[in-house]
């Protein structure tokens, strides 16, 4: 199962998840409403489940590595945890609609 992971890893849903999400966390913080910040992990981490040509998996693991990759914006460390949990939620979600679409 680790092999498959590894070998089938897809570069560009994780990008485009990212930079949707931390754009969109971006703004949020400068206009102080922190609401668009955690809609745009969604939005971003969900995108990259969307984008995904794989499992499930794959797709939950790609919302995890946007959320982790957006936890580095809020410059603590409790947010990590709940920034990989709202990817997890988003990849999910993401990859729900693919499948029924």
């Amino acid at each position: 199962m680790t092999e498959d992971i590894a070998s089938n890893f897809e570069l560009k849903p994780v990008i485009v998840g990212a930079v949707i999400s931390i754009v969109c966390l971006l703004v949020g913080m400068s206009t102080g409403i922190g609401v668009i910040g955690i809609l745009g992990l969604i939005i971003g981490s969900a995108i990259s489940g969307f984008l995904t040509n794989n499992s499930t998996t794959h797709a939950l693991i790609y919302g995890a590595i946007v959320g982790f990759v957006s936890s580095f914006l809020m410059f603590t460390v409790f947010s990590i945890p709940i920034f990989i949990i709202i990817g997890l939620f988003g990849g999910y979600i993401g990859k729900v609609v693919q499948n029924n679409y």
